[in-house]
């Protein structure tokens, strides 16, 4: 009688113990499809939007229900996102397995940055930007509203017209290389003989800009090509 009450239990407790195995072998192989199914949308939605951009891109699947159980593909996944869901933040996307029509849809975080010089103080109109008050970050495209520097090197020497605060970033609108009222240096000539002069600039300019400067000599008004701070050039 005994003997039989303990094989029960040991049969019992076999039993459980196959339960509870077969129970975690089971989730860890779900477990494991869903990671392969996430890097799998990943990677289709970071082919997608690299086609089409220069931008660097840093995607992130949000997790799969733990409800869901994903079944066995005996073919390969197709994904698929329409092209209005590529321009968004959050992209919806359709994992779908051809061979027994199961399919998924998922959502994949894409956030599309490229640098930005950023003032890393809060400067003062007249300010002359140097590298002690500027800076490189990577930024949300989707958050610039107008026009940004991507180098250091293209605001270097620079006049801020605005006060602008820390973090904000250098708006071309916002600088001159040469400031109306400025003494300006006007270069004219070829690489073999150059002639230079003073005069006052009449309207503010970035490097590459054309201005009106006052040559302070002749008292004539002309149009000059910024092509540094304080320094511009005109071509005969």
């Amino acid at each position: 009688m005994k003997n039989s009450y303990f094989y029960q239990t040991l049969v019992k407790f076999i039993a459980i113990i196959c339960y509870i195995y077969t129970s975690v072998t089971a989730a860890s192989e779900n477990n494991l499809a869903k990671q392969q199914l996430i890097q799998q949308g990943e990677r289709y939605v970071l082919e997608q939007l690299e086609a089409d951009t220069q931008h660097q891109i840093d995607v992130s699947a949000m997790p799969i229900d733990d409800r869901i159980v994903i079944p066995d593909c005996p073919s390969d996944l197709l994904f698929s996102a329409s092209p209005e869901a590529l321009k968004q933040s959050n992209v919806t996307v359709k994992a779908q397995c051809a061979s027994n029509g199961w399919y998924i849809f998922m959502v994949i975080k894409a956030l599309q940055t490229q640098p930005v010089v950023v003032i890393s103080s809060a400067v003062s109109p007249g300010t002359i930007l140097t590298r002690n008050n500027v800076s490189t970050v990577d930024m949300d495209v989707k958050r610039l509203r107008s026009t940004t520097f991507s180098s250091v090197e293209e605001v270097i020497g620079a006049r801020i017209k605005r006060r602008v605060t820390a973090g904000r970033p250098v708006s071309p609108q916002n600088l001159c290389f040469v400031c109306k009222g400025d003494n300006v240096v006007i270069s004219a000539g070829s690489k073999s003989m150059r002639v230079k002069t003073s005069g006052i600039a009449m309207e503010d300019g970035k490097v590459g800009d054309t201005i009106q400067v006052r040559n302070s000599r002749s008292n004539k008004r002309i149009q000059a090509k910024v092509t540094s701070t304080g320094q511009v050039e005109v071509n005969f």
